[in-house]
Order: structure tokens, then sequence, then C-alpha cells
């Protein structure tokens, strides 16, 4: 094969070989802003709500509380697992960390109240998750938007659980 060939050829394996690496790039590129701050938003708020959970397992003085915590850290780590799954090949880097703050006030629940206190923020947080969710439904991204659609039913059924406790702790 003459050179004059080979040049032309080389050019056109590399622009293949390159095209793998562009496209995962341009994936990430195509996961809107807002989509985006979902998934962060979304990962580091039930890594909370998990935290939360696990202490209330321990803290909590009724049984319908650790029942509901038991229920939330079940819920939650699955969905935590499946948004990490997404996040992952969406290219979107999102934290598995709880929020310090959070963990920080629930440590001055006392005891006495703690069940309160812990249905309380549940109800406060839920209603922030469903409007995350509800917003995050109806994205332009398919897969962003199943997640979404279906994990808001258990979001709702959490916030009835712990409207429910608050009512009567």
């Amino acid at each position: 094969m003459s050179t004059r060939y080979l040049l032309p050829l080389a050019a056109v394996a590399l622009a293949f070989a390159a095209g793998s690496p562009l496209h995962a790039q341009s994936s990430a590129a195509n996961v809107s802003s807002a989509d985006q701050s979902f998934l962060q938003k979304a990962s580091a708020d039930g890594a909370t709500e998990v935290a939360l959970g696990q202490q209330a397992q321990q803290r909590a003085q009724s049984g319908p509380a650790k029942e509901m915590a038991q229920q939330l850290v079940t819920d939650h780590t699955k969905a935590n697992q499946e948004l990490a799954d997404l996040a992952m090949r969406k290219h979107v880097d999102v934290s598995t960390q709880p929020d310090a703050a959070a963990l920080a006030k629930e440590k001055s629940w006392s005891s006495g109240a703690y069940d309160h206190a812990y249905a309380d923020t549940m109800v406060k947080d839920h209603h922030k998750a469903i409007a995350l969710f509800t917003q995050a439904s109806k994205s332009n991204d398919a897969d962003i938007r199943q997640f979404a659609q279906t994990t808001l039913p258990v979001l709702k059924q959490h916030l009835s659980m712990a409207e429910s406790l608050e009512k009567n702790p």
C-alpha cells in the first residue's frame, strides 16, 4: 500500500477511536443543569434521610417511630442506589454524604420529644422531596423522568406516615 493512502487511513482510524470518548463526554453535556442539580440534591437529601432514619431507629421511643425509621432507611437506601447508578450513567458526580447540619440538629432533639421532632422533620423533608421529584418528573431526560415518577409514590407514602406519626406520636 502506498504511503499516500496511509496518512488519510490513519486519520480516519484515529477519528473512530476518538469517537467513543467524545460520545461519552457529549452524553454528560446532554444532561441539563436542572437535571444535574436534581441528581446532586436528591443524592445528598437521600443520604441524609438514611442517616436520620438510622439514628431514629436507635433513639426513637415508640414502636411506630422506629418502624417508620426502618421503612425510610430501607426505601431511601434502595432509591439512593438507583440514583447513584443513574448519575453514573449520566456522568454526573453526586455526593453520598448526609447533610452535616441536619445531623447536628438531630443531636439536639431531646429524648422525651424525639419522636415528634423526627416526625416533624420527616414531614418537612418529604414536602421538599416531593416538590423536587415532581419537578424532575417533567424532565426531558427519559431516565431521570422515569426515576422521579417511580420514586414519587414512595415519597408520598413516607409523608403520610410522618404526618400520622406527627399527629399521634
